[in-house]
């Protein structure tokens, strides 16, 4: 999913050390082959972020105002399922009517299902796909579309190989100790639902995190402290999933309706579980709306929306976006800062915590 368009899935990462002056340069000497040469094992190459198929990658092809687009390309044939299946079968048909048999040994069907790719693989034409990214190197932040803990390696095992070290996925955990320089174990884990005892820790950083969130706008009618970026109210909303360690139903999705009133989500919260996803939506001034939803755990934003932008050339729009990212990326941060410095205080974390269970005590549900 390209960032230069549209609603975007991503994740950031963080640069351990600055891009080296060649750096792009690093890129053009590992871009992706021309496709004709895709035997039978996927090609990774870089290809620029305008599309798939351009594997020349300098200034011109990828440099959009102060960040640059890339994408990692995956080539690979394949043969169909249904045609394999069918091509395999009309062999299979005439090797029993040959031998007057009804089946054939398992062995030699998988003969045959072996041949049949050997042959047809050659004449399939190559599927690509890509793994986007952005980098920021004023910053020294990159945002990537791999979401999967697959594409996640992937990526990181190139890059490392194309640059010589590797980007670090942010996490709540990271962000806390490396960028935010808050020892994220000050914070407590603690129990918020008033009919369970309160032993030992209860989920992680980040669902302790997104239910104070949840808590923090209902209590505070959505709206953030003033900023330098302006005024921003905020609503917590569904699709939600709750979740909790333990016996018994450990999760619960709630889509329908008004989720976050509903008698599922009190009811989750009575039984100590907690937010792990859930989208959120940001606005500022008329017409200005951030929305997305946030798997915390992994620090996921999956189909982002930004706001419209009013630029009309390429390289404008590209940078508004960008910007648009930057803003919701600072707002993420503070939030996240404003949370830890309040739960790393033992007397506020203890008064939120009697706060919150009364406010899944009391909440009306529906």
């Amino acid at each position: 999913m390209s960032f230069d368009q549209g609603s975007i899935s991503f994740r950031i990462c963080y640069l351990p050390e600055p891009l080296p002056e060649d750096f792009l340069a690093r890129f053009a000497a590992m871009a992706a082959g021309p496709l004709q040469d895709v035997k039978d094992e996927p090609a990774w190459g870089w290809v620029s972020g305008r599309h798939l198929l351009e594997d020349r990658i300098d200034e011109e092809t990828c440099k959009l105002g102060a960040y640059y687009h890339l994408c990692l390309r995956q080539a690979e044939r394949k043969i169909p399922t249904s045609l394999l299946n069918a091509e395999c079968r009309i062999i299979e048909l005439n090797r029993m009517a040959e031998s007057g048999l009804e089946r054939l040994p398992r062995k030699e069907k998988k003969d045959i299902k072996a041949e049949v790719q050997e042959r047809l693989l050659p004449e399939m034409p190559p599927q690509i796909s890509g793994i986007y990214v952005v980098l920021d190197k004023n910053e020294n932040y990159i945002y990537t579309s791999a979401c999967s803990p697959r594409q996640m390696d992937l990526l990181l095992g190139f890059f490392n190989k194309t640059l010589g070290f590797e980007p670090i996925p942010l996490s709540l955990e990271n962000l806390a100790d490396d960028i935010l320089e808050i020892n994220a174990h000050q914070v407590p884990l603690f129990n918020l639902s008033p009919d369970l005892p309160d032993a030992g820790d209860t989920g992680t950083l980040g669902e302790n995190f997104l239910t104070w969130l949840w808590y923090y706008q209902e209590s505070n009618h959505g709206q953030l402290p003033p900023s330098q970026m302006g005024e921003f109210s905020f609503l917590l909303d569904g699709p939600l999933q709750l979740v909790a360690e333990g016996n018994g139903a450990l999760e619960s999705n709630i889509r329908k309706g008004a989720p976050t009133i509903s008698a599922e989500a009190k009811a989750a919260l009575q039984v100590g579980k907690k937010l792990r996803r859930a989208k959120l939506v940001f606005a500022r001034n008329q017409g200005e709306e951030w929305s997305f939803t946030l798997d915390v755990n992994d620090f996921v934003f999956k189909s982002a929306k930004l706001p419209e932008g009013e630029s009309m050339d390429r390289i404008g729009i590209f940078e508004e976006r960008m910007e648009n990212l930057y803003i919701l990326r600072s707002l993420m941060f503070a939030i996240f800062q404003r949370y830890l410095k309040e739960l790393s205080d033992a007397q506020k974390a203890q008064k939120y915590q009697e706060n919150a269970k009364k406010w899944i005590a009391k909440r009306e549900a529906r």
